[in-house]
C-alpha cells in the first residue's frame, strides 16, 4: 500500500491550519512513517502538483489522502477521520466523524 497525503499552503507560505493539526496528529499517534510520500498545494502556484490531484480527484479541500493498494486500485479520503478509521485501524469518536463532516459540508444541518 502507497499512502500520499496532499496537504495546502497558504498564500503566506504557512501550512493551512488543518494540514498543520492532520499532520501534527499523525506524528502524535507514530503513524507518519507509513505515510509514503506528502505533496503540496501550494496557493502561491496553482499548477502545483497538489492542486493537479485535487483537479483529477475531483477534490476541492486539503488535507486529503490518497490510498494506493498493492493490486492498483485507488481510494481517495477526503475525510481524515475515515482515513485513520478505515486505513490505520483506529478509533474515532463519533462526535470528531460529525464535525468533521459538518466543515466539510456547511450547506448541512442537524434536525
Amino acid at each position: 500500500m502507497h499512502i500520499t497525503i496532499v496537504k495546502k499552503i497558504t498564500l503566506n507560505g504557512n501550512d493551512c491550519p488543518k494540514s498543520a493539526k492532520v499532520l501534527k496528529e499523525l506524528k502524535d499517534l507514530g503513524l507518519i512513517d507509513q505515510i509514503n510520500e506528502i505533496i503540496v498545494a501550494d496557493e502561491r502556484e496553482p499548477s502545483s502538483e497538489g492542486f493537479a490531484l485535487a483537479s483529477k480527484y475531483n477534490v476541492e479541500a486539503a488535507p486529503f489522502f490518497i490510498v494506493t493498494d498493492d493490486d492498483g486500485s485507488t481510494r481517495v479520503y477526503k475525510a481524515y477521520h475515515k482515513f485513520l478509521k478505515e486505513i490505520f485501524d483506529r478509533e474515532v469518536s463519533e462526535s470528531d466523524e460529525i464535525s468533521e463532516i459538518m466543515a466539510q459540508n456547511p450547506d448541512l444541518d442537524f434536525i
